[in-house]
């Protein structure tokens, strides 16, 4: 939650607020000036622009700059810098509004602490809400999350327990050790390998597009030995290189698949075409659209899971093309470089 925290940039939320803010307090000061100084609205009004801009610019470097080093564990650099911020903001303050008033500007070293403390009380409260602010909407983001994380959690285990993926398995298996013992050991091989996956990978927030491709065979394995030839699966990757930077959501590939054939009617005279193509960018599913004669219950929890988990971790949206004679699902990739990133605010949650 800190890393998420500290690398939030400025949103239109946070500019509202600021907004709001002097909305409030520019008035304010607009009275207290002149009852300070004594002179009218109009030469009161480019000392209360100054300090307007002047607090905002301090707060934004404080909030954008100092605080998510403290955050990140880099404490030392944040103390290190925070004298000669605090310093520079006085003599900055003192300097600005000795010429904006027409004081004498005195940088002696007391001058400047006691600037820099009343220049704290002017930008003070702006950044103790700035701050709750975001701290309270990182919240929000991680209780989301692990919503997301415990709901993806529930049915990856509930898929590794299915009675009837186990059931139809199993039955194929009991058949092929009659016909073919050296094709059954295969199939346990490869059922095996598919269930270890699962296993290894449930509590993970991300995994290799390599290892989920490596998934993806095995699960087509045990459908070309369940449906036979009624669907056809058809790969375009990009070179090895460029698919060992990527990351996707582990079981992405299997509930795309799944999705199509739990939906779409295949047989051998006329096998389903099941088009998986990557990018540098994006994993995109497409397949004609066959409706089962049988339409199969489904509340549609998966993809919308998975769309929200790839929301929150990836901050970018599924895309689901439903036309009349097709359906196309576009994943969106992620690059290694990328990966703490994603990681890091789960480690504090």
């Amino acid at each position: 939650m800190n890393s998420l925290f500290a690398s939030q940039r400025p949103s239109r939320s946070d500019l509202r607020l600021v907004a709001a803010y002097w909305l409030v307090v520019a008035p304010v000061l607009l009275l207290q000036y002149r009852a300070d100084t004594g002179w009218s609205a109009g030469r009161v009004l480019p000392v209360v622009g100054a300090t307007v801009l002047f607090d905002t610019a301090t707060v934004a470097l404080l909030v954008g700059g100092l605080l998510p080093l403290f955050l990140r564990g880099r404490h030392w650099l944040g103390l290190a810098l925070l004298l000669p911020f605090l310093l520079l903001s006085g003599s900055a303050y003192l300097g600005l509004y000795g010429g904006l008033l027409g004081h004498p500007i005195n940088l002696a070293g007391a001058r400047v602490v006691l600037g820099a403390v009343q220049h704290a009380k002017s930008y003070g409260l702006l950044a103790v809400l700035l701050t709750g602010k975001r701290y309270f909407e990182a919240q929000r983001h991680v209780l989301l999350l692990q919503k997301a994380q415990a709901e993806s959690a529930l049915r990856n285990l509930k898929a590794q327990l299915d009675p009837h993926f186990l059931f139809n398995n199993l039955n194929v298996l009991r058949g092929l050790i009659q016909e073919d013992p050296a094709a059954a050991n295969e199939f346990v091989t490869r059922l095996a390998a598919l269930y270890r996956f699962l296993i290894r990978h449930q509590h993970e927030d991300v995994v290799p597009l390599a290892e989920e491709l490596q998934f993806a065979d095995e699960y087509v394995y045990l459908l070309r030995h369940r449906f036979g030839n009624a669907y056809e699966f058809r790969q375009t990757l990009p070179p090895a290189a460029v698919v060992a930077e990527l990351l996707l959501v582990p079981g992405t590939i299997q509930l795309l698949l799944e999705n199509a054939i739990k939906h779409n009617a295949g047989n051998e005279d006329a096998p389903l075409l099941i088009n998986l193509e990557a990018t540098a960018t994006a994993l995109t599913v497409c397949h004609a659209r066959r409706p089962k004669r049988t339409p199969v219950e489904s509340a549609g929890t998966g993809l919308a899971n998975l769309r929200e988990r790839y929301r929150l971790l990836f901050q970018q949206e599924i895309r689901v093309e439903a036309l009349a004679d097709s359906f196309t699902v576009t994943i969106p990739l992620l690059r290694q470089t990328r990966r703490a990133a994603v990681a890091q605010p789960l480690v504090s949650a």
